[in-house]
C-alpha cells in the first residue's frame, strides 16, 4: 500500500522560522526596490564604544530599537500565540528577554572586548549559563525564553541572505576543495569516535556538524534533521562556543610564530576555527589578507548545510531508526527534513540574485539589515540556551562527548594547516 501523508497538524517552530523568515526577507526586498530600504534594523546595533559615543547612539537611535522590538514582538508572538502561548505572559518574557540581550550586545561591543573576540554569543552563553544555574528563573519568563529553537531557526534562514551561491565561485576550486576536505575529515572522525565510544550515531552527526561545519547553527540543522535530542544539540552548541573562543587566540599567535604568509594563515583559520564570528575575530588579528582567504574557506564549509541535512535526515530515516534494510518512506523524509534549512537555500538564491542585479546598494540595504537582525536573533539563542542548560545535566553526559568533540577540533587542526599551505601558499595565495 503507498505511503500516505500524514494528517494535518498545527504548525511548529520549524513552519514557523520558514515563515518569519521569508516574511522578513520579502519586506527588506519589497522595501529596497521600492526606495524606502528598512535600515532601522542596521541602525539599531550598538556601535563600539568607547571610540564611539554609546549614549548619543541610544539618544539618536532610539526609535529604531524600538521599531526593530516591535517586529519581533509581533512576528515571534504570533507563532507563540499559533503554538498555544498566552499573548500577555509571552509579550512580558519576551519583553525582558530583548532588554537583557540588548545589555549583552551592548558589552559584546566594547572595544578591547571585542578585539579579543569576546563579543555577544560568548557573553550571551556565559551570562545565561551563570543566571540558568545559579537561580531558577520563573515559570513567565519561559513563554519566551523556551523558545530558542524558533529563534536560531529563523536566523538560520536569514543566515542565507550573507551565503549566495557567488560564494562558492569566489572561494574557486583550492577554497571550496579545502572546505570539502575539512567537512569530511570532521563527520569521519566524529563517527569514527562516536562508534568507539558507544554513542547513537545521531549524537555523532550533531558532534561532527558542529565541529567541522559552522558551529552552532549547523550543530542545530543538523541535530533536527536526524531527531537528536535537544539536551544533546545544547551540549555541543556550548562545546561549539568554548572551542571557538580557545582558538580565537589559538590560531593567530601561531600562526606568527610560524610565520605563515597571511592568506595562509586566514585559509587556516577558515578551516579550523568553528564559528564565523570567532574566526572572523581571529583573522582580523593577523591582517586583511587573512579575512579574505578565511572567508573564502569558512563561508565555503557554511553553504554545506543544506546538503548535509538532507544526507543525514535520510540516513537517520532509513538506517539508524528502521534498521539495516529498513524502507525509506519518503513522506517521513520530507516531515523530518528541516524546512528552515529549505529556506535558507531559497534566500541564498534570492541573495545570489540581488547583488548581481544591484550590487553594493543590495548588500547595505538588505545584506546589512537581515545580518543585523539575524545578530539580534542569534543573541537571544544563545541567552536561552545558557539559560536552560544545567552543569549537573552536562556532568551526566561525562567526559566522552567532549573527548569525540575535541578529537573533530584536533584533526581539522591539523588538516586545516596541511591544506591552507598546500592549496593558498603558492600561485592561489600571492594573488589574494
Amino acid at each position: 500500500m503507498a505511503d500516505r501523508p500524514p494528517e494535518k497538524k498545527r504548525i511548529g517552530e520549524d513552519g514557523w522560522s520558514v515563515i518569519i523568515g521569508l516574511l522578513i526577507v520579502a519586506a527588506a526586498f519589497v522595501a529596497y526596490w521600492a526606495g524606502a530600504p528598512l535600515d532601522f534594523f542596521k541602525k539599531a546595533l550598538p556601535v563600539e564604544w568607547p571610540t564611539k559615543s554609546l549614549a548619543a547612539h541610544f539618544a539618536q537611535q532610539a526609535g529604531s530599537y524600538l521599531l526593530l522590538y516591535v517586529v519581533l514582538l509581533i512576528l515571534t508572538g504570533l507563532a507563540a500565540w499559533n503554538l498555544r502561548e498566552r499573548p500577555g505572559r509571552y509579550a512580558l518574557s519576551f519583553t525582558v528577554l530583548f532588554l537583557i540581550s540588548g545589555l549583552i550586545l551592548v558589552l559584546g561591543s566594547q572595544h578591547t572586548l571585542k578585539y579579543y573576540g569576546l563579543e555577544y554569543p560568548f557573553w550571551a552563553l556565559v551570562i545565561g549559563l551563570v543566571i540558568g544555574n545559579i537561580a531558577t528563573p520563573p515559570e513567565w519568563f519561559q513563554a519566551a525564553a523556551g523558545r530558542s529553537e524558533l529563534y536560531i531557526k529563523t536566523s538560520i534562514v536569514l543566515l542565507g541572505a550573507n551565503l549566495p551561491f557567488t560564494i562558492i565561485a569566489r572561494a574557486g576550486v583550492w577554497g571550496f576543495l579545502e572546505a570539502v576536505l575539512i567537512v569530511a575529515a570532521g563527520f569521519v572522525t566524529a563517527f569514527a569516535a562516536g562508534k568507539r565510544l558507544g554513542f547513537d550515531p545521531r549524537f555523532s552527526a550533531v558532534i561532527g556538524a558542529g565541529g567541522s561545519v559552522c558551529g552552532v547553527s549547523a550543530a542545530i540543522a543538523v541535530g533536527n534533521s536526524v531527531n537528536s535530542p535537544p539536551k544533546q544539540v545544547g551540549y555541543v552548541v556550548s562545546l561549539v562556543v568554548l572551542y571557538g573562543l580557545a582558538l580565537i587566540f589559538v590560531l593567530p599567535v601561531l600562526a606568527k610564530l610560524l610565520h605563515l604568509p597571511d592568506s595562509v594563515a586566514g585559509a587556516w583559520i577558515g578551516g579550523s576555527e568553528l564559528a564565523d564570528a570567532a574566526g572572523l575575530a581571529a583573522a582580523s588579528m593577523v591582517s586583511e589578507t587573512a579575512v579574505k582567504s578565511f572567508t573564502l574557506v569558512k563561508l565555503s564549509r557554511d553553504v554545506l548545510i543544506g546538503i548535509l541535512c538532507f544526507i543525514f535526515g535520510t540516513l537517520a530515516v532509513a538506517r539508524w531508526e528502521a534498521g539495516e534494510g529498513g524502507r525509506v518512506s519518503a513522506w517521513v523524509i520530507w516531515e523530518r527534513f528541516p524546512k528552515f534549512v529549505l529556506a535558507f537555500l531559497v534566500v541564498s538564491g534570492f541573495a545570489t540574485f540581488g547583488q548581481a542585479q544591484y550590487g553594493q546598494s543590495f548588500a547595505d540595504h538588505v545584506t546589512a539589515n537581515l545580518n543585523a537582525l539575524r545578530t539580534w536573533l542569534f543573541t537571544l539563542t544563545f541567552f536561552c540556551i545558557g539559560l536552560n542548560t544545567r552543569f549537573r545535566d552536562i556532568r551526566l553526559m561525562g567526559g566522552k562527548p567532549i573527548a569525540a568533540f575535541t578529537a573533530v577540533v584536533l584533526v581539522n587542526f591539523v588538516l586545516g594547516f596541511v591544506l591552507a599551505n598546500l592549496f593558498f601558499g603558492g600561485f592561489l595565495g600571492r594573488n589574494l
